[in-house]
């Protein structure tokens, strides 16, 4: 089942998450089983919100990419989980 997920990370900037792109090989792509990933600053931090095929690829993805970038940039892992919930539609 394809899920939302909504993760607001403090401390991080255009700069760190350029950098973090880069370094998961994904400039101007998407991981396996990430169907949308939208990315922007916010009141809290740096948010991200994607659409992705399973818990399970997300956790694949953050256990094997996303937390070994962050820690190599120095950023620390946010302080709450993501929102995660189930996708009933998505368009375009």
């Amino acid at each position: 089942m394809s899920i939302v997920v909504i993760a607001t990370t403090p401390g991080m900037t255009a700069e760190l998450y350029d950098r973090a792109q880069e370094k998961m090989d994904l400039l101007d792509a998407l991981p396996p089983g990430c169907t949308a990933h939208i990315a922007g600053p916010s009141p809290d931090g740096w948010r991200v919100v994607a659409v992705w095929d399973s818990a399970e690829a997300l956790q694949r993805f953050a256990t094997e990419k996303l937390r070994p970038a962050l820690a190599a940039l120095g950023v620390a892992p946010p302080p709450a989980p993501p929102v995660i919930y189930p996708l009933h539609a998505q368009v375009g």
